[in-house]
């Protein structure tokens, strides 16, 4: 009898945990910038085998993608611009033969560079998948198989992706149109006013970055609700965003500045490896033998292909911060129109 009135209270008791513990990370709650940045962590880190299960096979795909494109940035391009100093300065003009390849080669890094995008964006939906899952049970189940996301979310992913890319890349876009159309009706005036420029474009920059913000709150809603326009998620929620400014950034930038550092660490044999390549190839001009191994491309390919991966999982840290506060605007919204609600039925009273 004391036995199963023991077992009764353990049990009781252990649900009472679950409970509490579903609650503390749920996501319809106001919370304050740091309750965010500390239950982000938690959900994520007694998360990270179930998400992981969902991702790996994409993240690899995402991480091959940085392999090459870190390979032709470390190795090809210091090749051409080896090939053209030696050109220039024999004399010799440039050769066409090398100014295409050169033209190819930064080619293949802006398609390298949008493909890695999208393969980020379609593994980051397998967690936004599991992260949708947790808002509609409050739990993360195991995955039964290795890709747990819908069409859906994968399509939506990358459409909010690089729309919103595209969003923040149109000022900027503009900017350098109009300075391009300055210089064609005046000539040398770039170069007249290389401050001028520098400073306009300084502050075009960093206004782009501040009205920007709220677009993160825009996309996890876009990823999170029912399927909707992102045009039209945009225009009724970008104000939202921009009310709530304050709390967007500074879990912003403290999740971005700890996934920095970190991610520094872990590129940090790839970049050495970028490093030694510039250097070998600028020794190059001074008459000093090149001195790489024949497997560099090998290792430098493998070597970016592996800190990629490991920084595909660290950089996840700020799409789960995003995604609480997403749910602390949500909240407090819903929570405002309640209290006008009321206060209005009150009046009429």
């Amino acid at each position: 009898m004391i036995n199963s009135h023991k077992m009764l209270n353990f049990a009781a008791s252990f649900k009472k945990n679950v409970m509490k513990k579903i609650h503390d990370l749920s996501l319809m709650k106001a919370r304050s910038y740091r309750s965010i940045l500390a239950d982000g962590y938690r959900l994520y880190n007694e998360n990270f085998r179930k998400l992981f299960k969902a991702s790996w096979l994409l993240a690899i795909v995402y991480a091959l993608c940085c392999g090459a494109l870190g390979t032709l940035t470390a190795i090809k391009i210091p090749e051409l611009t080896l090939a053209l100093m030696q050109q220039l300065a024999a004399m010799q003009g440039v050769f066409a033969e090398t100014a295409k390849e050169y033209a190819v080669s930064l080619a293949g890094i802006i398609g390298l560079l949008l493909l890695a995008i999208a393969a980020m964006s379609l593994a980051s939906a397998t967690i936004l998948n599991k992260l949708k899952e947790h808002k509609e049970t409050g739990s993360i189940t195991i995955p039964p198989h290795w890709l747990t996301t819908t069409p859906d979310m994968m399509g939506r992913s990358l459409k909010g992706t690089f729309l919103t890319i595209l969003v923040i890349l149109i000022p900027l876009l503009l900017f350098i149109g109009f300075m391009s159309l300055t210089e064609a009706l005046s000539p040398q005036f770039i170069m007249r006013h290389v401050t001028t420029t520098v400073g306009a474009f300084i502050i075009c920059s960093i206004l782009v970055a501040v009205f920007a913000l709220p677009l993160m709150h825009v996309l996890m809603k876009y990823l999170m609700e029912a399927p909707c326009g992102y045009w039209k998620t945009l225009a009724h929620n970008y104000g939202r965003g921009l009310s709530h400014w304050g709390a967007l950034f500074l879990v912003f930038f403290v999740s971005t500045l700890f996934v920095a550092l970190v991610v520094q660490v872990i590129m940090l044999p790839a970049n050495i490896l970028n490093y030694a390549n510039q250097q070998a190839h600028q020794g190059l001009l001074i008459g000093d033998p090149l001195g790489m191994p024949s497997y560099m491309t090998t290792l430098t390919f493998c070597t970016f292909a592996l800190c990629s991966f490991i920084e595909f999982y660290v950089s996840q840290v700020t799409l789960v911060h995003n995604y609480y506060i997403y749910g602390s605007i949500e909240t407090k919204e819903l929570e405002r129109k309640q209290t006008l609600n009321k206060f209005s039925l009150n009046s009429h009273l």
